[in-house]
């Protein structure tokens, strides 16, 4: 028999370009196959090498459903680490928290048992402080109050300003003064103000920690 073929490839093309012409809109429109085609493909498969056949459309369920719920998980995963951290007691965002420590070679001894933790809050209404866990000196011994600075550094840790915010009272929310750049004061500041009417802060310190974001 003749290795030539009955058309070469410009016969082959010419016919293509032919049946393309006939072609009308009806001949490119989607027909839906049978209900069982993809039984009898399964069927054809298994019986030719005894494979054990997954119908796609289970493949494709099994998938979705997994993929599905992994996708929940970690939706779920991420709101609730969102609402965890960046939530403050009355609702407003956590932009900075503050370990409050004692310095035994600078600050007063009545702070020697003490400890607090600080948020810097964010509100409709301005910025709050959250003092939150603390163990502060009940018993002055004197007339005297516990009083909470936002303290204002420069680049070599010198202080260059000290700001009032409340006279302290325990654990609880503690209004920022609007007059207080909370971006430039970042150090939280507990003290001992003696009750003699200086406004000014009186050096002795029993707690004092870095806003960190």
């Amino acid at each position: 028999m003749s290795d030539t073929p009955l058309f070469g490839p410009d016969d082959r093309v010419d016919d293509i370009e032919a049946l393309l012409r006939e072609l009308d809109e009806s001949d490119l429109e989607l027909v839906t196959p049978p209900a069982d085609i993809w039984t009898g493909i399964d069927e054809a498969v298994r019986a030719e090498d005894g494979a054990e056949v997954v119908a796609i459309t289970s493949r494709r369920s099994r998938f979705s459903s997994k993929f599905l719920g992994a996708v929940a998980a970690v939706a779920i995963i991420a709101v609730g680490a969102v609402a965890v951290t960046s939530i403050g007691d009355d609702g407003g965002e956590v932009l900075a928290t503050a370990e409050l420590a004692y310095d035994p070679s600078a600050f007063d001894p009545l702070g020697a048992d003490a400890a607090a933790t600080a948020r810097l809050v964010e509100t409709d209404d301005g910025f709050e402080i959250e003092l939150e866990e603390t163990t502060l000196p009940s018993d002055l011994g004197e007339p005297a109050d516990l009083e909470l600075w936002l303290i204002e550094t420069d680049s070599d840790g010198n202080i260059t300003d000290i700001a009032s915010v409340a006279l302290v009272e325990g654990s609880g929310t503690y209004a920022v003064p609007a007059s207080i750049d909370i971006a430039s004061h970042r150090i939280v500041d507990i003290s001992v103000e003696p009750r003699n009417g200086d406004a000014t802060h009186s050096s002795r310190s029993i707690l004092r920690g870095s806003l960190d974001a």
